[in-house]
């Protein structure tokens, strides 16, 4: 199933394990630097943890405005918030208190405020890497961003985030590249249409064997191999057949599909990292 085309996903850089074994290693046709901005979005942090697994990986770290405000109500321990001072915060502004935007800018956190009420807080996180990423000698190094705390909450926020995935790959404002929605039991990331090949290492400290392949935005057919339930030139669309608590059987899972579909993987909840 594999061609030069090949989308290429390894998301077990989201996980401390992930990032320290071989597991990331997939695409060896390219100079693999696992490097991703983490924007952080405005609601309560429910798995300390996995929150911090990873942010713990990113090269840059965004609040979304009033995300700010939960991150400080963490009580981090003096390394952790060392760690995790964040590069930006970005946003109207109208939800961060004074005294965490006082704290911040102290610590050398560039605050940005954008006024636009056409526009989100994360649409003006996603803005502010993507300025960011083409400050860089290499804007490419900057290849993946993942939003922390995806799906959570209310229900249009969280459909405002997947929309921002289907709005990444067309909008030029926003940062090129894969975009990661992360909680603390899932990720999710729209695949391309054509061929994408997927590192999924299950085990302790990386994924768990569900996964959906989820028709969004249109119906597509697809082919899949590498799970439980493989199919081929499957016809799938809401109201119809779709492919969800399928399990994964091998190391890499292949998909074939005629338009983007939303990829969804369970992250173990052993605490082994």
């Amino acid at each position: 199933m594999e061609n030069s085309d090949t989308a290429w996903w390894e998301p077990a850089i989201l996980t401390a394990k992930g990032r320290k074994s071989n597991t990331c290693n997939l695409n060896s046709h390219s100079d693999t630097v696992h490097q991703y901005a983490a924007i952080v979005v405005n609601q309560p942090i429910e798995d300390r943890r996995r929150f911090l697994d990873v942010l713990a990986g990113a090269t840059l770290i965004v609040f979304a405005d009033g995300a700010a405000n939960y991150v400080k109500d963490l009580k981090l321990t003096e390394s952790e918030e060392q760690r995790l001072i964040p590069d930006f915060i970005c946003g109207d502004l109208d939800s961060i208190h004074p005294e965490v935007r006082d704290y911040y800018e102290n610590k050398g956190t560039q605050v940005i405020q954008d006024p636009d009420q056409y526009s989100s807080d994360l649409t003006k996180s996603l803005k502010c890497v993507k300025t960011y990423a083409e400050s860089l000698e290499s804007p490419a190094i900057l290849s993946r961003t993942v939003i922390i705390g995806g799906i959570r909450g209310r229900f249009d926020q969280g459909f405002s985030q997947l929309h921002h995935l289907y709005k990444a790959s067309t909008e030029t404002l926003l940062p090129n590249g894969q975009l990661f929605l992360v909680n603390p039991q899932s990720i999710c990331f729209l695949l391309e249409k054509g061929m994408n090949k997927i590192s999924t290492p299950v085990g302790p400290g990386l994924f768990a064997e569900n996964v959906g392949i989820i028709p969004i935005g249109r119906p597509a057919v697809i082919t899949t191999s590498g799970l439980e339930w493989d199919v081929t030139d499957w016809y799938t669309e809401f109201g119809g057949q779709m492919s969800t608590s399928n399990h994964i059987k091998s190391d890499t899972v292949e998909i074939e599909t005629s338009e983007r579909v939303l990829f969804t993987i369970e992250l173990d909840s052993s605490q082994e990292a």
